[in-house]
């Protein structure tokens, strides 16, 4: 089954991530600002307007709201609603964010092509890629905590560890990779080729595995990791849904509304933010449900 919640008029979701409670975090991309709601619970969406910047992609850990904004910054909201603003360094442009349990909060300088980690002290270290024009896109940590990003411009993957760059280059399908949403899982790190139109999977020996869609103009955006080790892929160019098994069962769900981007995975749905103005719930036990695809 799916449900549609329409936001208030002109409204421009991108990411999406449920706290512990159950409230559903989105950035908002017009008007800029970081709003909430419980879904089932009267009385509209919340925003908190930004005074300057644009929020893009946010983290949730405990209870905490980190999201990165284009000038530069990254934020920190707290459960009763103060919000702190941290410099990053001028120019870095930062995009992704995985929040760890430890207090360190990863970050994409694209601006700089650079991997950043504000500590828990407030110590912000810049790590360079090896690579030119990377574009690191969306970052995640492994249950390890190690941060795996997605080199969009390098068609490969990043990892830190021991405090050194790793590069994972991936293999080419229907065209040179462009991954852009990554995602670590139960026995792999899950990312989207928004060029090739295909999602992949890094398994822990270190084999990539590739599952692509039929439409190869379906542009998968964000992914998020299902508890069994599945994931699910926001396929923006297509307006679907699509639900990817370890083993390249691949189901679609068609979306009302255009343009998902952020995606988040409950116990009982996953919500999709489309740019359009909504956010969608499937539910997340519908894996053979919709439209069956095997390319």
């Amino acid at each position: 089954m799916t449900t549609e919640l329409t936001l208030p008029e002109g409204w421009s979701p991108y990411a999406v991530a449920g706290d512990s409670t159950g409230t559903l975090w989105l950035t908002i991309l017009a008007p800029p600002g970081l709003a909430h709601l419980t879904p089932g619970e009267p009385g509209d969406p919340w925003i908190e307007p930004l005074p300057q910047g644009q929020p893009m992609l946010l983290s949730i850990a405990g209870d905490v709201v980190w999201f990165t904004r284009t000038d530069d910054k990254l934020v920190r909201r707290e459960a009763g609603g103060e919000q702190t603003v941290f410099k990053v360094p001028e120019g870095t442009g930062p995009y992704g964010i995985a929040a760890t349990a430890t207090g360190d909060v990863w970050f994409t300088a694209p601006g700089t092509n650079q991997l950043g980690r504000r500590a828990a002290d407030g110590t912000i270290t810049m790590f360079d890629l090896p690579m030119p024009e990377a574009r690191p896109a969306m970052i995640t940590c492994d249950a390890e905590g190690t941060p795996w990003a997605a080199l969009n411009g390098a068609g490969a993957l990043a990892r830190v560890r021991d405090e050194t760059v790793e590069i994972i280059k991936l293999p080419d399908g229907r065209t040179p990779p462009a991954p852009v949403g990554i995602i670590a899982s139960a026995g792999g790190i899950w990312y989207t080729d928004i060029a090739g139109g295909s999602v992949g999977r890094v398994e822990q020996s270190g084999a990539v595995r590739q599952y692509p869609f039929a439409d190869p103009a379906c542009r998968p955006h964000a992914v998020a990791a299902a508890s069994d080790g599945s994931c699910w892929a926001s396929l923006w160019g297509s307006d679907q849904l699509a639900h990817v098994t370890t083993d390249g069962r691949i189901t679609l769900h068609e979306l009302p509304g255009r343009e998902p981007h952020g995606l988040w995975v409950s116990p009982a749905e996953v919500w999709v933010a489309m740019e359009s103005g909504s956010l969608v719930a499937v539910e997340a036990t519908s894996g053979n449900a919709g439209d069956p695809s095997r390319p």
